[in-house]
């Protein structure tokens, strides 16, 4: 099941917290403001950074109950760098934002990984969509992310048995992963970026996208609705006061 949160700090222009399943993010934004330094200063429009947090304390919750200590990561990026994942949604976000309507500046986005039980990296990219739309960034569509796994077939010659947004335990198990992000703009069902990791065939991959597309497209009303509730929560409190 899926749930969100939107404003949930004070401090940043936008913030929100994404959980499907035992798995929780809260993502921040940040800007757009003017750069710290000059040398990531654009004239054309801003640029998009990712900071990522994911500590070794956080909690991984395992299909026995409690927390496991082995036996798996609960790294959500399946061997990928903190660097590779901050890369990836970066770069996911930009492609969705208006970067043209504000030159010289900087939108700085902070995932932080609360609870991981499968499905992070999905989760941390809606979790920032949610900021960024809570922060009032204009974009040309709303991305959403999906994770896909595949998992052998017993039989030899059999079809791979995929899984949407698993669970870690589903995930130790799996033979690959991919993770899909989608958006909602003019191109229903475009897909605006992929990674995989592990090996698996281009039928698994082609199988994964589109499962994955079909649920972005749910994940996607799922975060408009969050916010259009949050928004009418606030007009009904400004009319009452």
């Amino acid at each position: 099941p899926l749930s969100a949160e939107v404003s949930t700090l004070s401090r940043p222009d936008g913030s929100a917290s994404f959980s499907a399943g035992h798995t929780r993010v809260l993502a921040a934004v940040y800007g757009p403001a003017a750069p710290r330094a000059a040398s990531r200063e654009d004239p054309n429009g801003a640029v998009v950074t990712v900071v990522w947090k994911h500590g070794a304390g956080t909690a991984r919750k395992g299909g026995g109950g409690g927390e496991k200590g082995g036996g798996g990561s609960a790294h959500p990026g399946y061997g990928a760098t903190e660097r590779e994942l901050e890369r990836f949604v970066g770069d996911a976000l930009a492609s969705c934002v208006r970067l043209e309507r504000y030159p010289r500046s900087v939108i700085e986005v902070v995932v932080q990984v609360i609870r991981a039980d499968g499905s992070v990296l999905g989760t941390a990219v809606n979790a920032a969509v949610m900021a960024l739309l809570d922060a009032g960034i204009e974009m040309n569509g709303v991305p959403a992310a999906t994770t896909c796994l595949v998992l052998r077939s017993g039989g030899g010659g059999g079809d791979d048995d995929l899984r949407l947004d698993p669970t870690s335990e589903e995930e130790g198990a799996a033979e690959a992963a991919v993770s899909v992000v989608v958006t909602d703009n003019v191109n229903e069902g475009q897909v605006l970026t992929t990674i995989t990791f592990g090996n698996l065939k281009v039928a698994s991959l082609l199988s994964c996208v589109e499962g994955a597309t079909r649920a972005g497209k749910a994940v996607v009303a799922f975060m408009r609705l969050a916010v259009e509730q949050k928004v009418t929560r606030e007009a009904q409190t400004l009319w009452s006061s």
